[in-house]
């Protein structure tokens, strides 16, 4: 398979993993998020109760905006600290639901290896 024809392969759906994801469609490039939790930004789950120290303003993504733009998305009071559910519940599930990630999103997939086809430790495709 042609490297141009290969997805861009993504470890994680919290805050980060969903914004490279967002940049890549908005590039027209196609990509495969892995996600080990039930649901995206399944660690922050764990400490949801917490209130980020950064406004809304500082935490959302300006692909990702456009994305939930286009979708409808009401933006939060962007000067309020949010606390980790608000950042899933408002942020980044509505992001992971939109027609350009909903399909390339890959929950209960855990990543145990990465490498390259064709190149190891002891040699390399040439």
């Amino acid at each position: 398979m042609a490297i141009d024809t290969l997805p861009v392969a993504i470890i994680g759906a919290g805050p980060i993993g969903l914004a490279a994801a967002a940049h890549l469609a908005a590039r027209g490039e196609t990509p495969i998020v892995f996600e080990a939790g039930t649901e995206v930004g399944a660690n922050i789950r764990t400490w949801g109760h917490v209130h980020l120290f950064s406004p809304w303003r500082w935490c959302l993504d300006k692909a990702s905006l456009a994305l939930l733009e286009q979708n409808g998305w009401q933006a939060p009071e962007l000067d309020k600290l949010p606390t980790g559910h608000d950042l899933i519940e408002r942020y980044l599930q509505p992001l992971a639901q939109t027609p350009a990630l909903r399909p390339h999103i890959h929950l209960n997939a855990r990543v145990t290896a990465v490498s390259r086809r064709r190149i190891d430790k002891m040699k390399d495709a040439g």
